[in-house]
């Protein structure tokens, strides 16, 4: 068996080489959730961005009772709703919010408190 180059290397030539190859991890796009590079976010939300998707047939949609019980204040989820952070379906006393978008919002709520 013939050698490859790489197994010619010494120890500290493999660890630069590893090294070099290593990269950030993606990160999330906020409004369409696609992964980017770091250094493409701006450019891909600018450029490419196609906005939040839309709820599948397996979205989980909740009573306003049940968001409330979620601890988040009355004021807030409307707040919410009404600058299209939280999409709602249905009328005003039968309304439904979409629970991904009120665990992602009550979670990055939780968080800046937490700083």
């Amino acid at each position: 068996m013939a050698a490859v180059p790489y197994q010619k290397l010494s120890i500290q030539q493999k660890r630069e080489l590893d090294l070099s190859k290593v990269r950030d991890a993606a990160v999330r796009c906020p409004h369409c959730e696609m992964q980017v590079m770091p250094v493409d976010l701006l450019v891909h939300v600018a450029q490419r961005c196609a906005g939040r998707p839309e709820p599948g047939p397996g979205a989980k949609w909740i009573t306003h009772r049940e968001a409330l019980a979620m601890g988040v204040a009355r004021a807030t989820l409307s707040f919410w709703v009404e600058r299209d952070f939280v999409r709602a379906t249905g009328e005003r006393q039968d309304r439904k919010y979409l629970l991904r978008d009120l665990a992602l919002k009550i979670a990055q709520q939780k968080g800046f408190r937490r700083r």
